[in-house]
């Protein structure tokens, strides 16, 4: 822990508090100076009038610092010192001089006054000595910790004289202090602004050879100059070359120190010249002024000048992304100059770049023959800092000094939401624990993101009257319409101009809501996400897209299907409030669309093993294109990451050619302004091929023999596999996909689930994975058991052999199913208007089983019935029933099974392909019923049926209703 002093015991007389009070102001003096140099709390200090009441005071209270003034009316303050040291030989004590007539007076009295006090300064009534006092005795307690473990740099002054070290040490410390907050208004995070206060140099003042010799020997590799007088005592007496010495000896071990030599005697001038060093004259009234000058100039706080040979200025460098601008064009001699003279090296050491100050303190500009070769060096170090210095940090924006290197900011307060949360994770731990760095061959990251917290969202509403509990009938297009005519604060506006003026790239605009991607509620899907292309000529139009696209995902809060969710959760939309991500869209051009090679879902529970794979394994879906292709529910390669060759979906060549993907989501960049995901541009796998993507993610059907190759054949078909990614033992990308369910798991205290998209430019090149989203995943950890064959086969309505959940229900007398002689996969918009109308006759004291053909809630009509939300809000129990020519393998990873599961909605997958499966249309279709549309019966039974689920085995049945 940091020394710090927080209380200090004044000893003086009563005289000499009044001319130290000045009135009672000494106190408000101190505090203004801290608050001038924006230090911490000022120190508390308490006055006693005796030596006698202070000693008093000592034996009784805690005190960090004695400062006593040289009358003292009851005891010599050298003797009074001595007791001070006795007593508490940790406490040090310093003692105040009026002038140089009374300092001569008290030395001639005592000649061991060193061993009494600690130092001797003079008092001339600036308050701001108080200052240097205390941050020289702070100093001297943390200058071991803080300079040879944590990298802090240090200035060494030599002067035996109190009359100049109490004149120009206080503006030592002024001048640090000053440049030190200049660099922390620069950072964008406390804990930064904490570490820039606490990387200040140290100022380590000596007053005679030896003690000037022992801090040069300890902290050789971190000083950043020495400052030094030219006459004080070397083995106890005094040496009028003890200086001069002093910095030969410095010289000959650090040749580009930055060095000082001051005397009073200006002939020593030329001596200065022979070791090197500048020469100030202690007689000159510009003394102060002239070694402000150096200590800003030459110890690296002031800006780097970069100047022609001719000395015409080229730039000014004030942070590492303009010294990584100038490092790249400015001459060669320029560089070579400030290497020379350690100014790279000390200019970062002030900002608390350590590592890399230390690696070109250590490489000489004359140990390379090619400047170029340094030139190279300081980029390939500047970049490096640029890239990693806030990795993990969430940083405010500021339009000032946004740096694009930064992945993840902020606008505004208030809370991330759910996904900026899961990114805000992610981010921090990648960086905390830095275990993706073990994968060489393949590039992890997140992408450039930004977040509008909760508070804009409020602002938004309130700024624009817009009223929560109007929206209870109204429509999306209504409630669209209402939030694009409201406006954002300039602020705002101007906020969001100048983040996108460095990104050009087609952005994501993705919900982020208070109650999004919790465990037990993840309102996966509910909200909007928009993708727009960003390619706008102008900047405003770039804004507005934007902007219109954060409003219309405000909007999306009170859309009927998220009202009827919130309704299941048993949450009101007023209880909701609307953070907003922004991220660059993972991808890459090909003509006039973008989206990336692969995106897909990981999850660590596997819900449906089959073989050798294991539900702890997890198991990945990924599709070419956009997340839309596996979030919707569409085909999709699914595997466990433990055994990536295994893929149950292809277990003949006909189940290949058939459950492949023939087409994927893109981004069209042709247009402009708000695309909402659901006007992606769904393309045929062929385009991609035209891209030139086959050789990155197929293999080859040959007509020929009916085989598959993993390159290109004569009259070879491409087919979506993915086998030169999942294959390759260079990229082991299976291996980081297990990696990630690993050390997130355990991150995360359960499981999970990673949207992700990867982009490839050939086979050469390291692929790059992206963490989009990160969640909880939620899974059944309790069990019924069940065993399918306990049970009469003429008592059940179904059972199921891949079933989620867990217990029993015996409350539901109602069944909506879908007339299976009627059903066609091109009426499948209509079944789900149909089921959306007879939903509207329950509610949550009364729900329903849902029975119908193919995948529920799936983006592609063709696989199954596309409901929402709304359209089903009151159903407890959903079958995905197979039929003999439509019986669709489930998807586990699209954002309605996600909800369904966290909602714990019993889920049955009954297929007429598994032996196990059974499911009684007769019984079914005997029943009257109640209500029958055109694609739909509505059955209304006495007694309710009784629905049991096993969720460890992943087992259920149905019951008929008792006789």
């Amino acid at each position: 822990m940091q020394h710090r002093i927080h209380e200090i015991l004044i000893v003086s007389s009563l005289y000499d508090a009044f001319i130290l009070e000045e009135d009672g102001r000494l106190t408000e003096l101190i505090f203004t100076e801290y608050q001038d140099m924006n230090l911490s709390n000022a120190p508390r200090m308490t006055r006693v009038s005796t030596a006698k009441h202070a000693l008093q005071k000592l034996n009784r209270e805690k005190y960090d610092l004695v400062i006593t003034m040289s009358r003292l009316p009851d005891m010599h303050p050298f003797e009074f010192g001595r007791l001070v040291k006795e007593q508490h030989p940790e406490i040090p004590i310093i003692l105040l001089a009026s002038h140089q007539r009374e300092y001569n007076y008290l030395i001639s009295q005592n000649k061991n006054a060193d061993t009494s006090v600690d130092k001797i300064f003079f008092w001339t009534g600036d308050s701001s000595l108080f200052t240097a006092i205390i941050k020289f005795i702070e100093d001297r307690k943390n200058a071991e910790r803080d300079i040879l473990h944590g990298g802090v740099r240090v200035l060494i002054v030599v002067e035996d004289s109190p009359q100049f070290y109490s004149v120009f040490l206080p503006m030592i410390y002024r001048e640090t202090i000053k440049h030190v907050y200049k660099l922390m208004k620069r950072e964008y995070t406390e804990s930064l602004r904490l570490l820039r206060m606490r990387s200040r140099p140290k100022i380590m003042l000596a007053s005679n050879y030896e003690e000037a010799a022992a801090y040069f020997a300890k902290y050789q590799n971190n000083i950043l100059a020495v400052i030094s007088d030219v006459r004080y005592p070397r083995d106890g007496a005094v040496d009028d070359q003890a200086g001069i010495n002093f910095l030969r000896m410095v010289q000959s071990k650090v040749p580009d120190l930055p060095i000082v030599l001051q005397s009073k005697e200006s002939e020593n001038a030329e001596i200065a010249k022979e070791v090197n060093a500048y020469f100030l004259d202690k007689n000159s009234p510009e003394l102060v002024t002239n070694l402000r000058e150096f200590v800003v100039k030459h110890c690296g706080f002031g800006e780097l000048l970069f100047s022609s040979q001719d000395k015409l200025e080229i730039c000014r460098v004030n942070d590492l992304r303009s010294l990584e601008a100038a490092l790249a064009v400015v001459p060669a001699q320029s560089i070579d100059y400030h290497a020379r003279r350690n100014h790279f090296s000390n200019w970062l050491a002030v900002r608390g770049y350590f590592e890399i100050a230390d690696i070109l303190r250590s490489r000489h500009a004359r140990d390379f023959e090619d400047l170029e070769a340094l030139r190279t060096l300081l980029l390939d170090l500047v970049r490096s800092q640029r890239k990693t210095q806030h990795q993990g940090e969430i940083i405010y924006f500021d339009a000032e000094t946004y740096d694009p290197e930064f992945k993840f900011v902020r606008f505004g307060r208030g809370s991330l939401g759910g996904k900026g949360r899961g990114l805000a994770f992610i981010n921090t731990y990648m960086r905390d624990f830095g275990w993706y760095r073990n994968f060489k061959q393949i590039i992890i990251d997140i992408p450039h993101t930004a977040v509008l917290g909760t508070n804009l969202y409020d602002r938004f509403l309130e700024a624009n009257n817009i009223d929560a509990g109007s929206f209870v009938d109204a429509t999306e297009e209504d409630i669209n319409r209402i939030f694009l005519a409201g406006v954002f604060d300039s602020e705002t506006v101007e906020n969001i101009k100048s983040y996108l003026a460095y990104h050009t790239t087609p952005l994501a605009v993705r919900s982020s809501s208070l109650l999004e991607d919790s465990l037990f509620q993840p309102f996966a899907g509910i909200y909007r996400t928009y993708m727009i292309p960003n390619n706008e000529s102008k900047s405003s139009g770039r804004v507005a897209s934007v902007l219109n696209a954060v409003k219309l995902v405000y909007a999306s809060t009170f859309y009927p299907d998220a009202r009827a969710y919130m309704a299941a959760t048993g949450n009101r939309p007023e209880d909701e409030k609307m953070a907003v991500v922004i991220q660059n869209l993972i991808g890459a051009r090909h003509e006039e669309y973008f989206y990336p090679t692969a995106s897909g879902l990981i999850q660590s529970h596997n819900f449906y093993p089959i073989g050798v794979m294991q539900r702890e394994e997890g198991v990945v879906s990924m599709a070419l294109g956009l997340g839309r292709t596996v979030m919707g529910g569409s085909d999709a390669l699914r595997f466990s990451p433990k055994y990536p060759m295994v893929l149950p979906q292809f277990y003949n060549t006909q189940s290949v050619l058939r459950n492949s993907q023939k087409s994927f989501f893109t981004l069209p960049l042709d247009g402009s302004g708000v695309e909402s995901v659901e006007s992606e541009t769904l393309l045929n796998v062929k385009t991609a091929w035209q891209h030139g993507l086959a050789h990155l993610i197929a293999s080859y059907y040959s007509r020929d023999d009916g085989r598959f190759y993993d390159y290109a054949v004569e009259d070879g078909r491409p087919i979506i596999t993915f086998k030169p990614l999942l294959n390759s033992t260079k990229w082991k990308i299976t291996e980081v996909f297990t990696q990630l369910i690993d050390e997130c798991r355990l991150a995360m205290g359960g499981d999970l689930e990673i949207e992700f998209a990867i982009e490839m430019e050939d086979l050469t090149t390291k692929p790059r994975l992206f963490i989009l989203q990160i969640r909880p995943q939620h899974t059944v950890k309790s069990s019924n058991d069940i065993h399918l064959d306990d049970f009469a086969l003429e008592k059940v309505m179904f059972k199921s052999s891949l079933a989620l959940g867990n217990g029993i229900q015996e409350s539901i007398q109602d069944i909506i199913y879908v007339k299976w002689q009627k059903f066609s996969p091109q009426l499948t918009h209509q079944i789900a208007r149909e089921i959306g109308l007879l939903n509207r006759k329950f509610d949550n004291d009364h729900a329903y089983l849902l029975i119908g053909p193919g995948r529920w809630g799936t983006s592609d009509p063709t696989l199954g019935i596309p409901i929402g939300w709304e359209q089903i809000s009151h159903a407890r129990s959903l079958v995905e029933l197979g039929l003999p020519d439509f019986d669709i393998d489930p998807s586990f990873g699209n954002h309605f099974f996600q909800n369904i599961t966290a909602l714990e909605i019993g889920y049955f997958k009954v297929s007429v392909h598994e032996p196990d499966d059974y499911f009684d249309w007769e019984w079914l279709d005997r029943l009257e019923p109640l209500e029958e549309t055109e694609y739909l019966r509505h059955i209304h039974l006495k007694r309710p049926i009784t629905i049991l689920i096993d969720g460890k085995k992943g087992i259920g049945l149905a019951l008929k209703p008792k006789r």
